[in-house]
């Protein structure tokens, strides 16, 4: 990280952000190219899961390299300036990398689901059999993390 004094050095404010987050930008490599999605996810307090269909370019995508990196910002403000490069942002922001992995045990599918519904304030447990069938879940095996932040002292 270049600017050091925006680095947030606190994990529980890192935690924070992803708890509180709603949208996860998640990075992929397709065939040497960058591939990358916003998605709604689910944070445990040791992975991060995702939902998706069971087939489709991003499931094509990780099968194939399952490394990835993610972002997820919180708090964002545009600070106007009194020139035109003086305006900026205020924002905490986490990126972090890691490994996809195919969710195949259905306790862990239902926990995956039950993580997602929590993040946005919902309430799971109760999926149908159908819902379990049609729906791939994807856990996201964090190995980095960092914090990034400006417009906080």
């Amino acid at each position: 990280m270049r600017r050091h004094d925006r680095a947030i050095q606190s994990s529980a404010v890192i935690e924070d952000i992803l708890r509180r987050g709603r949208v996860l930008h998640l990075a992929m490599v397709d065939g040497g190219r960058p591939y990358v999605l916003p998605l709604s996810y689910g944070y445990d307090g040791s992975a991060i899961y995702v939902h998706s269909a069971l087939e489709g370019r991003k499931i094509d995508v990780l099968r194939a390299c399952p490394r990835v990196c993610f972002s997820v910002s919180l708090d964002y403000e545009l600070i106007a300036g009194d020139r035109p490069c003086g305006w900026g942002f205020r924002y905490r922001s986490v990126v972090g990398e890691g490994t996809v992995s195919f969710v195949a045990d259905e306790a862990e599918i239902r926990s995956g689901l039950d993580a997602l519904m929590a993040q946005h304030g919902g309430e799971g447990s109760d999926y149908s059999g159908e819902t379990l069938q049609r729906t791939a879940i994807l856990r996201i095996d964090i190995t980095s993390l960092s914090g990034k932040q400006a417009g906080y002292e």
